[in-house]
């Protein structure tokens, strides 16, 4: 499906939606375009001399204070990408950034919080390997709540539950993830970059991070080799996501050290079984990916939002900008990488058997390079389907000087027309120059990404989150 402009008429005008991301079937593979616009990491040139850099034999993270927990506990679903993305390698970057060491028996970060905005409102089915790279997305809108803040590691799995209270998006936005990065492990000279993040992270640090892929869920043969359980065969087609926690060059000619999210403990992957010409390898390689962490950062403007709505797969959730005060439309939206957008079924806002009403927080900080005077007006948008419900409040909290400024928008419990878009606006006042220094978020991380991700029939026939084919509902059983 190609990239395309939508048009939704908003106030008697039509305000277009830029699409960056294409809707993507279950099983299928990202987009050309997509998989492109993942930036592939390249190893410091500085890491050449590797007498100076020697790599070591081996590493092994999983003694690391920041590795979560992954005996004990199993993903619930379909899960297992969001399970890699968030509980694991968002996880471990983000405990990093903030000194949380890993305690307990489940993970810090909750890989429901994602997941949940993905599967359709139906965890049991709905997800597949490639899902790591939509979770990472909103990771880079939003963060992430911890698993306390969230209600618990399994909070809402049985109605897709989605997390209501300002404070809580608030403090998950300090967490947010600034990119994720791919590298083509079927290529035998990237096992150094490989490695190499996972000894120090490739940029010097006291220690490694840790990695995603994909493998065949339908059949995960392996052998015991020197007393490790030691892959096969990965398969072909992914299905399901394992992590990469180290690596030891001496095992079955070279392995990677991985973590399943079924609670069964360590596995180990040979070096070949990822190669150009091995049954897991694609057109697009075979990608390894990683997220980093925002460093220090702290939003700066933002929305807090009270919205009612008997059924959340029916509204979409934007934000916008124009750079004056006067302004009577935005120029520019942004969609939270498809969180809110036509998901989690036909379900009042907070889940299945759950209100109606929910607070959340959308972080506004990125659109500081769009601002070019001393004012402007912020918008929050509901694109509607249909259903009934309402908006019972938005208010634009500002940070930016030494007091927190919070300023109301004059339209409360505004209704929410079906079918068309309903505005509330707030116009804002304020140090441009400060705000674009304190952000820290240059224009590109402004998403333009399709709002209905979970909303339109897809290509194949299905819808994201109900019940796939056959093959593809066996695959990913399996995966569970």
């Amino acid at each position: 499906m190609n990239n395309r402009i939508t048009a939704w008429l908003v106030g008697g005008c039509c305000l277009p939606v830029f699409s960056q991301t294409p809707i993507r079937g279950l099983f299928d593979p990202v987009s050309a375009a997509k998989f492109n616009s993942i930036p592939t990491f390249t190893l410091p040139a500085e890491y050449k001399d590797r007498v100076k850099h020697p790599l070591p034999a081996s590493a092994d993270l999983t003694k690391s204070k920041w590795m979560p927990p992954y005996s004990g506990w199993s993903i619930q679903g379909w899960s297992c990408a969001n399970a890699t993305a968030v509980s694991f390698v968002y996880g471990y970057e983000a405990q990093r950034m903030l000194n949380v060491p890993s305690s307990g028996s489940t993970p810090y970060f909750p890989y429901e919080y994602t997941y949940h905005f993905l599967n359709g409102g139906n965890q049991a089915e709905g997800g597949d390997g490639w899902m790591f790279v939509e979770a990472f997305d909103i990771l880079k809108e939003t963060g992430a709540p911890t698993t306390a803040d969230f209600g618990g590691f399994e909070w809402g799995n049985g109605g897709a539950g989605w997390m209501t209270g300002y404070d809580k998006y608030y403090k998950a936005m300090k967490a947010r993830a600034s990119e994720y990065y791919k590298i083509d492990a079927s290529i035998a000279a990237n096992d150094e970059s490989i490695k190499q993040y996972l000894v120090d992270h490739a940029d010097g640090s006291a220690e490694g991070g840790l990695l995603t892929f994909q493998i065949n869920s339908e059949s995960m043969p392996t052998a015991t080799i020197n007393g490790r359980r030691t892959f096969t065969d990965l398969g072909s087609g992914g299905g399901h996501a394992l992590v990469i926690c180290g690596y030891d060059d001496a095992h079955a000619g070279g392995s990677y050290m991985c973590v399943n999210n079924w609670g069964d403990g360590i596995y180990w992957a040979p070096y070949k079984l990822f190669r150009a010409g091995s049954s897991l390898a694609t057109s697009q390689g075979t990608p390894v990916m990683f997220c980093r962490v925002r460093k220090d950062y702290s939003p700066k403007l933002t929305f807090k939002i009270g919205i009612t709505h008997d059924s959340r797969n029916k509204i979409a959730l934007l934000a916008g900008v124009a750079p004056t005060a006067a302004a009577t439309a935005p120029t520019k939206t942004k969609d939270f990488a498809g969180a809110f957008n036509y998901a989690g079924g036909a379900s009042p806002m907070a889940g299945k058997g759950m209100s109606s009403t929910i607070e959340i927080g959308l972080d506004l900080t990125d659109f500081a390079p769009l601002l070019t005077g001393k004012d402007a007006r912020f918008f929050f948008q509901v694109v509607s389907k249909g259903g009934t419900g309402k908006i019972n409040s938005v208010t634009l909290m500002d940070y930016t000087g030494a007091a927190v400024k919070e300023i109301p928008g004059t339209e409360p419990d505004k209704a929410i027309a079906g079918g068309s878009t309903t505005t509330v606006s707030i116009p804002w006042t304020g140090t441009v120059t400060s705000l674009r220094k304190r952000a820290q978020a240059p224009a590109a991380f402004v998403s333009t990404r399709t709002l209905d991700l979970l909303g339109r029939t897809l290509a194949n026939g299905t819808r994201a989150g109900s019940q796939p084919s056959a093959v593809a509902a066996t695959r990913i059983r399996v995966a569970r």
